[in-house]
């Protein structure tokens, strides 16, 4: 795993064997939501959606819906008639919310009235109602598990027992149940007498995601450019974790991404295209509402039958795409136009190939079939937004038909390469767009002033007008 953490913009790299499998981007002021807890206010309830429309003071109202709230979950659960979402609230009503999924295009965040607690074994929801254990967890540990669930939780209290929580002594897990039950009481009295809307806990995604990858990760080494985030990532791990994985500063001047030669991967995760190891292609097109992918065959021809060269490819094509599902985080309803399978034989194997790609992602992917006219069908869990939503933006010059680097992107490309500058030079001279330069300065050129000073150097900004967002830097002296 390789962190850059030294600037504004926190990036990581997971890399497995040589190979990519995973690209995290953090930008500042853009955080993913996802886990975020908040008081919110109900500002519309509409009956016909079965949902409620919440203020939580993010711009754009969140939507509740009638299953995600606690008096719903048996009724869901056991497919029995729910509670109408005018009887579970009212307009003006002040609620405590969590958000599950971020907002995405025209569509607000996803909240939860039923609140989650995770800890490192279980996952605890004071109004959830109840027991669960993780699938991969074994009969005998999953009959344990459940038992105590049950005798510990008192009636409108869920539990899920995570995948780790086999084996470990019932002890370590009532004094977990114990320790998240606090934080959520104190989170009620924080609520009572916070203003509404109000934020009332916040994830640090960054380090939550590195903290479950090392947990879940088999070990290796993780390196970063920056001492005080190697601290922080080193002190959240705990013993287990630093005990199957090597920490190390990195302290080149050579960027990061560019010593271990990753720097392109953000690059190569944005275009259409996805060449194969035979020759043949996908093609992979993002809406809002789907994500569509076409294999090509391309120049690869094979040796013997035409189906068994369409089979050989399809299953490369299968496997590749179970990748890039995770490096571009891909989700929601996703359909791939295979290469035309005559026999249903086939179909299964491209399934089959599918499936035992996606074993290792760690987000829920349902395969659903292929459909009457050949097109695989599968859905992926949304949480935060894709690779190409945080990256990138409809393109200003042909009006959102295309995509082009944003701002923010261009401005934080830019600090990286400023780190990177001879460190004999004295001052260095740039041509921006209006709307990087402002970006990569701050407000009152704050964030200017803070690099000179880190570099030892004058910056000097030059505005010049073009097209795309864009820089270039003129001169180092």
């Amino acid at each position: 795993m390789i962190v850059h953490s030294k600037c504004r913009e926190k990036r990581w790299v997971h890399r497995l064997h040589n190979e990519i499998i995973g690209l995290y981007t953090y930008p500042p002021g853009d955080e993913s939501l996802t886990g975020n807890i908040y008081l919110g206010k109900v500002d519309k309830v509409q009956k016909g959606l079965g949902a409620a429309f919440v203020d939580f003071g993010q711009g754009r109202n969140g939507y509740l819906h009638e299953k995600d709230f606690p008096q719903n979950v048996e009724a869901y659960q056991r497919e029995s008639d729910p509670t109408p979402i005018g009887k579970c609230v009212h307009e003006g009503q002040k609620i405590l919310v969590q958000v599950i999924k971020d907002e995405m295009g025209t569509k607000g965040a996803r909240l939860t009235a039923v609140i989650e607690m995770k800890g490192e074994h279980m996952v605890y929801m004071p109004k959830g109602h109840y027991v669960a254990v993780s699938k991969k967890v074994d009969d005998e540990n999953r009959k344990v598990l459940r038992r105590l669930g049950n005798e510990w939780k008192s009636p409108e209290e869920g539990i899920v027992m995570r995948t780790n929580a086999a084996g470990v002594k019932e002890a370590v897990l009532q004094e977990e149940l114990i320790h998240l039950r606090s934080l959520y009481e104190r989170l009620e009295k924080v609520s009572l007498r916070a203003k509404c809307p109000s934020l009332i806990s916040r994830q640090d995604t960054f380090y939550e995601d590195l903290y479950e990858h090392l947990k879940k990760g088999k070990g290796g080494k993780i390196v970063f450019d920056d001492y005080d985030s190697m601290l922080q990532a080193e002190e959240m791990s705990g013993e287990e974790i630093r005990a199957k994985w090597g920490f190390e500063l990195y302290q080149g001047h050579e960027n990061i991404f560019k010593y271990y030669r990753v720097h392109s991967a953000w690059e190569t995760a944005l275009r259409k295209i996805v060449w194969l190891g035979n020759g043949g292609f996908l093609v992979i097109e993002s809406t809002e509402a789907m994500t569509v992918v076409d294999v090509n065959s391309g120049k690869f021809t094979g040796k013997d039958n035409l189906e068994d060269t369409i089979l050989y490819t399809n299953k490369l094509a299968a496997k590749e795409m179970a990748k890039q599902l995770t490096i571009r985080n891909l989700s929601g309803m996703i359909l791939i136009d295979f290469i035309d399978m005559k026999k249903e034989s086939h179909r299964n194997e491209v399934m089959g190939s599918l499936s035992e790609a996606l074993v290792s992602d760690r987000q829920r992917t349902t395969i659903v079939g292929f459909t009457k006219l050949g097109i695989l069908e599968l859905t992926r869990k949304r949480t935060r937004l894709p690779l190409s939503a945080s990256l990138t933006r409809p393109c200003s010059v042909c009006h959102g038909t295309g995509r082009e680097m944003s701002p923010e992107s261009m401005a934080f490309q830019l600090e990286r390469e400023l780190w990177e500058c001879d460190g004999d030079a004295s001052q260095i001279e740039v041509e921006a767009t209006r709307e990087v330069a402002d970006v990569f300065s701050g407000k009152q050129g704050i964030h200017l002033h803070r690099l000179q000073t880190a570099l030892n150097k004058k910056i000097i900004m030059k505005e010049i007008t073009h097209h795309h967002p864009y820089y270039h830097i003129t001169k180092i002296i």
